[in-house]
């Protein structure tokens, strides 16, 4: 039974299809090339990206805060490796967004 992951925009994604998922920094679209390659700007925001094997980009999640995406990646890894991941919540739709919120929920 396959897994499904609504993506930021609310597209539905089956897992299944998702060849890796990556964090990438975004950078406004007037920003120089030369600056951006240097390092010397900082991104305007970052993004959880799935790539699909149709060669297709899904933006899961995305925030200004570079550790927030990150830390939203590492809650998605230990969600999806979790050792009863495939009995518990096959078949079963989530979001990034549902698994931050579960974990600011669990630290107040």
């Amino acid at each position: 039974m396959p897994t499904w992951l609504l993506s930021a925009d609310g597209q539905l994604l089956n897992l299944d299809n998702v060849e890796y998922l990556d964090v990438l920094d975004v950078f406004a679209e007037d920003a120089p090339a030369e600056e951006v390659a240097a390092g010397e700007l900082e991104p305007a925001y970052s993004e959880l990206v799935g790539f699909l094997a149709s060669g297709h980009e899904i933006v899961l999640f995305d925030d200004e805060d570079a550790e927030v995406v990150m830390h939203a990646f590492d809650l998605l890894k230990t969600y999806l490796t979790s050792p009863s991941f495939e009995a518990v919540h096959a078949g079963t739709v989530v979001s990034v967004q549902d698994l931050v919120d579960r974990a600011s929920a669990k630290k107040n």
